[in-house]
């Protein structure tokens, strides 16, 4: 009986685990998204180069910027609880620009 527990708990454990997996590269994904989106309408408001496509550029410039601060402070706290270290994070995809 309390084999069978401990096999039902392991399981929760990685059914969840794996629903954590999915959602933050489901989060990854959308981040990816929008941030390519911002960045072409940024870019082509530079290219029309009036006054009020400078502004509205500046203005999604801003939003780019916090939607990677707020990635990236998602990122380390899904790297935290992988039980992993931000701080000495090698360079993988997790904050990936792609």
């Amino acid at each position: 009986m309390i084999s069978i527990i401990k096999a039902l708990t392991q399981s929760l454990r990685l059914y969840l685990e794996l629903r954590n997996r999915l959602a933050f590269f489901e989060i990854k994904n959308n981040h990816r998204r929008i941030k390519n989106e911002l960045i072409n309408e940024i870019e082509e408001l530079r290219a029309d180069g009036d006054s009020n496509s400078s502004d509205r550029a500046d203005l999604l410039r801003k939003r780019l910027k916090s939607e990677n601060d707020d990635f990236e402070h998602i990122s380390t706290v899904f790297i935290k609880a992988q039980g992993g270290d931000s701080s000495s994070d090698s360079g993988g995809d997790i904050h990936s620009s792609d």
